[in-house]
This record gives structure tokens, C-alpha cells and sequence, in this order.
């Protein structure tokens, strides 16, 4: 996968492009790795004001490569986790307007990834949802329960359900549908870029601190209990059987017993 980031002539604007020949644009771990290094970049150059973040023209992406998960062993699959864990912190807390540009599928990391920024510009097609449960996995929960609220959070963790352009606008989980995303994302990060750096910045962690996102990524402690979940998902019978299924397209048969717990007197 390339992962690029240009800058407009004033330097206001960055736009960071993910583009793979997978169908899917799906992420590796050299993807995240890349990402957030050019994240970091934007984080250290003050005159942007604006990050763009988009995939290809006609899929944002199907997130995690599941042939290269499959093939990382512990460590190596632990450095993953952290990896998009602190790929995700870190492009929350920019002290500058973030906006993902989604067309067409943005599944699974990719969705919490779009999650991640401010705003979420989409095209009519799009389908934006958490399917992990679909394969045995754990699904993340923070961000997608801030916006939506803690039943509809189950619901669509639950199930796995992906959510079409209009549904998700009206949820508040996207700022605009369009049918012509390059148009709509010029015109916002002209609008974005004109705002006070100083205030904006400062407004933008005022609203965080109200929902315990911490100034230092990834200093939350949900964030390592999430992390700690999604390694004894990857590892468990049902993982490999919905990851197997998926990949050979049949329905998984999810056979693992429920955890223990319940209840305290």
C-alpha cells in the first residue's frame, strides 16, 4: 500500500491518501506503521490546519488484511493492536480539524479510523459499520457509543450491521453525504482552514476532557482493556473459525463457550 501526504500551496491543508492494488484497500501493519508516521509529521508542522484523510476513489477501506493477520504470530500481532491503537489516539488529539473523506466501504479499523477525526464527509454509497463480530472478533466500542449511545451501540456492535450513507447521517456518525466528495471536501477544508488555530485547538480539547479522552495518547485505560480483549479474541477458536469463513465465504459456526461472570453479591 502507498501511503502519501500532500500539502496545499499555503501549507493550511494536508491530505493523507491510503491506496492499495487490494480491491478492498485493506491495512497491513506496515500501512498503520506508515499512517502514523505522516500522522506525526502533521503533528509537528504548525502551519496545518486541516488533515484530509482519504482512501482510494471508490473504497475508503474493508480494514484488516485478514490474510496478513493470519500470519503474524503473538508479538507480532500485539505490535499490530498498539499500533492502531495509537494510530487512532494520535489523530483524535491533533490540535487541528481532521476529516475523513469515505467513499464506498469503510469497515471494521478503517471505520474506527474515520471515527478518529472530527468529521466524516461521505459519498451516497458508502457503508460504514463494525462488523467484527461477524468473525469472531471483538469489536471496539468507545467511539461508536459516543455518538450513537449505549442501545444502538449494541446493536450494531452485536450484530455487526453496516450502516448506509443516510442511516449513519442521521445517527450523527457522518457530517454530510455527497455525491461529488472532492467538491464537498474542498469547500470544507476552506472553511476549516479560516477558523482560529489558537481557539480551535484549545475548544477541541475542552470537548475531549468531557468524554475522558486523554491529552496523551493513548493514555486510557479502556484503551489497553480493549487491546488485552482483542488479543484473547484473535487467539480463540471462534476468531479462526470466522476468519476462515469469511475468507472462504460461508457462514462461521461459532462453537467457543461464553466467558464466566455475572453478577456480584
Amino acid at each position: 500500500m502507498t501511503v502519501s501526504l500532500e500539502r496545499s500551496e499555503d501549507g493550511h491543508v494536508a491530505t493523507l491518501r491510503f491506496a492499495s492494488d487490494h480491491p478492498m484497500n485493506v491495512f497491513t501493519t506496515a500501512t498503520l506503521e506508515t499512517m502514523l508516521e505522516r500522522v506525526r509529521e502533521v503533528g509537528a508542522d504548525r502551519d496545518v490546519r486541516v488533515l484530509l484523510v482519504a482512501g482510494k476513489d471508490t473504497v475508503f477501506s474493508g480494514g484488516a488484511d485478514l490474510n496478513d493477520l493470519g500470519g503474524l504470530d503473538d508479538d507480532a500481532y500485539r505490535h499490530y493492536i498498539a499500533t492502531e491503537y495509537r494510530l487512532f489516539a494520535e489523530i483524535e488529539a491533533l490540535p487541528l480539524v481532521t476529516v475523513a473523506l469515505v467513499a464506498g466501504p469503510c469497515v471494521g479499523n478503517a471505520a474506527e479510523l474515520a471515527l478518529a477525526c472530527d468529521f466524516r464527509i461521505v459519498t451516497s454509497d458508502a457503508r460504514i459499520g463494525l462488523p467484527e463480530m461477524r468473525v469472531g472478533f471483538v469489536a471496539p466500542s468507545q467511539r461508536l457509543t459516543a455518538y450513537v449511545g449505549i442501545g444502538k451501540a449494541k446493536e450494531l456492535l452485536y450484530g455487526g450491521r453496516l450502516l448506509a450513507a443516510d442511516e449513519a447521517l442521521g445517527l450523527g456518525l457522518v457530517t454530510t453525504v455527497t455525491d461529488d466528495l472532492p467538491a464537498e471536501a474542498a469547500k470544507a477544508a476552506a472553511r476549516y482552514a479560516g477558523y482560529a488555530a489558537t481557539a480551535l485547538a484549545a475548544t477541541k480539547r475542552g470537548i475531549h476532557r468531557c468524554y475522558g479522552i486523554d491529552a496523551d495518547p493513548p493514555g486510557r485505560t479502556f484503551d489497553a482493556q480493549e487491546q488485552a480483549a482483542a488479543f484473547a479474541t484473535f487467539r480463540g477458536p471462534d476468531y479462526a473459525e470466522g476468519a476462515a469463513a469469511t475468507l472462504e465465504g460461508r457462514r462461521p459456526v461459532f462453537t467457543a463457550p461464553r466467558a464466566t461472570g455475572g453478577p456480584t453479591a
